[in-house]
């Protein structure tokens, strides 16, 4: 193993070990407010850049931004090709910032743009006026072609994009990326969405979970369709109203093995990677937990379900 992989682990053990957790997003959640649960954070790992004073939007993107900014730290440490794993996994931001462009094309407001830096698959480019122009700039980027110029069609399109990115791309994460793609799936058809068999959504769902896996008409039978590894996700959803049942098991199961695997395996992409996917479900863990103060801890149940 090269020296750039070993020196790559220690850096990203450090950062996953200065994860909040379990505990320390049940503090944050019992805070009281949201100002009183950002003096928590402020003294926290992710105090750089969360601090009392923000509001609960802002506070959940510095949070975000603190696991970018590892991101990009260890991208400089990991061997290239450690490093171009990285590059596909900043997806999940440059997702964000693409979802805000077409948030403004539509005349609504955009949330603030994750900073990539090198990361960015996405050539820079003046902020396009019409769904035209970005479906142009997407076409010329690993993104691909949405196929669509509908911006929740185009948000679909990009998150089937990014999974199958990842199961091609980033091996360690596969098992992780196919059961998100499962997300993806339950969601389109709790909402009775139809998919066009010749579209790109369908093209790289169908090829991450499956072409089974697009046809059914109802959460039991998707759960059939699905792989026996991947079904699990699902269990006890019976409808959109559990989705969120499903998305909590999703980033428990996330933190679980991360963790895990940050600790046993030896020095190379899957610690790395272990390491990123453990600091991602902390921080979303801790974004519920600030929601949760925000409201004085209404909402517990939520983040018990991750917690």
């Amino acid at each position: 193993m090269s020296a750039g992989w070993v020196a790559a682990q220690v850096r990203s053990r450090s950062l996953a070990g200065h994860c909040v957790g379990r505990a320390g997003a049940r503090a944050v959640a019992r805070a009281g407010s949201l100002e009183a649960a950002l003096g928590i954070l402020a003294k926290s790992a992710y105090g750089e850049r969360v601090h009392p004073g923000l509001d609960l939007a802002a506070s959940g993107h510095e949070v975000f931004a603190t696991v970018l900014w590892n991101l990009r730290v260890l991208a400089g440490w990991c061997p290239a090709m450690g490093a171009s794993r990285l590059h596909v996994l900043a997806g999940v931001f440059e997702l964000v910032n693409i979802e805000g462009e077409l948030a403004r094309i539509d005349d609504r407001c955009g949330s603030t743009p994750f900073e990539l830096g090198s990361l960015a698959s996405v050539a820079r480019h003046a902020p396009p006026s019409s769904m035209g122009e970005l479906r142009e700039v997407l076409r010329l980027s690993p993104w691909g072609d949405p196929g669509n110029l509908d911006p929740a069609g185009v948000s679909l399109a990009l998150r089937a994009s990014l999974v199958r990115r990842i199961v091609d791309n980033v091996p360690e994460a596969r098992a992780w990326a196919e059961t998100y793609a499962a997300l993806i799936a339950s969601r389109l058809v709790s909402e009775g969405v139809a998919l066009d068999a010749d579209s790109t959504v369908s093209a790289n769902l169908g090829a991450v979970l499956g072409a089974t896996a697009l046809a059914p008409q109802s959460i039991d039978q998707l759960s059939l369709a699905l792989p026996q590894k991947v079904r699990s996700v699902l269990k006890g959803v019976t409808g959109s109203q559990d989705l969120w049942l499903a998305e909590a098991r999703w980033w428990t199961r996330l933190w679980d093995e991360s963790q895990e695997k940050v600790r046993r395996v030896d020095a190379g992409p899957q610690s790395v990677v272990a390491a990123v996917a453990t600091q991602a479900a902390d921080a979303w863990r801790v974004r519920v937990a600030l929601e949760v103060a925000a409201r004085a801890g209404r909402g517990i149940e939520v983040l018990d379900a991750v917690a």
